[in-house]
């Protein structure tokens, strides 16, 4: 028997609650062994799921998927590589990480550059993370969701991007001509400095955390630019339109880039959005209870959707259930 028939089998068992100790360690091995057997099978388990809606069995569902999606490749024959034992999804909750794939000229980690007259633009999909290297040498690490653009004038002298959703910059030490991130809120200005940008359009806050360096965040144009140190933040309402500055953890802020998510003391709903757009899934939920509740923890980036709902019951009374294709209705539960 091969390998890749192998797996076949021990996602089948799997699936339909068959896997023996032995199959489990098996399938926990070949799932955190690459970004790409960990979204193979998240295709899978949503074909299953819709599935077992019209009483079909376990081959049959995984037949369908394999015909449907063309799957000849190699992805579930490469060598196995036993990654340290992750900790259970009880006492840690956890998020995936996709390899990133840019839509338009981006692919991770690659130097690019553009004509004068052109808009460059770098987009990451939902459930990705990705980088890019600027022509100066800035590297920029974008989380799900979001949308770096430069015109294609950017050089050495001329530095100057904008930005929808969450970086990390890293950027080029040049004093004499400054980097900027423009944003909808503010623009932030440095000359060579690491730091966290989080400014989704659809969030009610924008903030940027200082790692390293110095950063002026320009809020209104005929006010004086707002300095923060390394290890502070500042942080936009929205709604009020106004702005704190507070000490902060950068690296609990930005660890998201190394495809980790820690957090204190957050809202379900700033919760449920992270969720979203990490697993480019659909969360709702009604009950006004869950609003009041406020989440502490730390994700990491090998188990599933499914596995970080099910942690969350574990905390919090709650209970869930697919409602469609990458969609989930969360549901309060009374004690």
């Amino acid at each position: 028997m091969n390998q890749k028939t192998n797996i076949e089998q021990l996602i089948a068992r799997h699936l339909n609650g068959e896997s023996t100790s032995a199959d489990r360690e098996t399938f926990k091995i070949w799932l955190e062994s690459s970004e790409e057997n960990r979204k193979l099978f998240y295709q899978i388990k949503d074909t299953w799921d819709a599935s077992k809606k019209e009483q079909d069995n376990s081959k049959d569902a995984l037949l369908r998927f394999y015909k449907r999606q063309a799957y000849q490749n190699n992805s579930v024959g490469k060598t196995l590589s036993l990654w340290k034992t992750i900790a259970g999804v009880a006492a840690v909750i956890a998020v995936v990480f996709f390899s990133a794939f840019l839509l338009n000229m981006l692919t991770r980690g690659e130097d690019v550059t553009g004509s004068k007259t052109e808009l460059v633009s770098f987009k990451v999909p939902m459930g990705s993370r990705s980088q890019v290297n600027l022509p100066d040498g800035t590297n920029v690490v974008l989380n799900s969701g979001s949308e770096l653009k430069y015109k294609g004038v950017f050089t050495n002298k001329n530095r100057e991007v904008s930005l929808s959703g969450e970086a990390f910059f890293k950027v080029k030490s040049d004093k004499e001509h400054p980097f900027i991130v423009r944003t909808s809120d503010f623009d932030v200005e440095v000359t060579g400095t690491q730091f966290n940008i989080c400014s989704y359009a659809d969030d009610s806050f924008s903030k940027v955390s200082l790692l390293e360096g110095k950063v002026r965040i320009q809020l209104e144009k005929e006010k004086p630019a707002v300095g923060i140190a390394p290890g502070q933040q500042l942080y936009l309402n929205r709604e009020e339109q106004k702005y704190s500055v507070s000490e902060s953890d950068v690296e609990i802020e930005s660890s998201w880039k190394g495809g980790e998510f820690r957090f204190k003391e957050i809202a379900f709903p700033e919760l449920i959005k992270r969720l979203e757009r990490w697993y480019d899934v659909r969360l709702t939920y009604t009950a006004p209870q869950l609003e009041e509740m406020l989440y502490s923890g730390n994700f990491r980036n090998q188990e599933s959707i499914w596995q970080v709902l099910d942690a969350l019951k574990l905390t919090t009374p709650i209970d869930y259930k697919k409602t469609g294709f990458r969609e989930f209705e969360i549901r309060y539960k009374v004690k």
